[in-house]
């Protein structure tokens, strides 16, 4: 199992991107961020690998 990634930014349609400290991207952080309005997170998984991951669309994320 690989480890999840962690989220650095959250996108909202009212603030835009915006720099964040979630900690590991989970199916309950996901669920949690939705709740508070966030449609879009840009994930980090290692030093180059980072992802803009739809939170409106995903049923569990990557």
């Amino acid at each position: 199992m690989s480890r999840p990634r962690t989220v650095t930014h959250v996108y909202t349609l009212q603030d835009g991107w915006r720099k964040s400290l979630e900690g590991p991207l989970t199916v309950e952080l996901a669920e949690d961020l939705r709740g508070r309005g966030v449609s879009m997170v840009r994930a980090r998984r290692g030093l180059f690998d980072v992802r803009e991951v739809s939170l409106l669309n995903e049923s569990s994320p990557r």
